[in-house]
């Protein structure tokens, strides 16, 4: 939770990732992808899911392979 990582393969390869756990305020988890965190410019997306078993779901779906820093 809270680390950055990039997305070796599956959807949006090259993207980083974050998962927040946002269980405080909606009980669920935020999942955002940018091109690059570090710049705001950057093309960038959220998502939420509702439980860790959604979360782990939406990464099967995703495909992804993800390398965290």
């Amino acid at each position: 939770m809270g680390k950055i990582g990039v997305v070796l393969a599956g959807e949006n390869i090259g993207w980083q990732i974050r998962v927040e756990d946002d269980s405080v305020n909606t009980g669920g988890y935020l999942v955002l992808t940018s091109r690059d965190f570090t710049d705001p410019h950057a093309e960038a997306f959220d998502d939420w899911v509702e439980d860790e078993g959604a979360l782990q779901e939406y990464f099967r779906e995703s495909g992804w392979v993800v390398k965290w820093h």
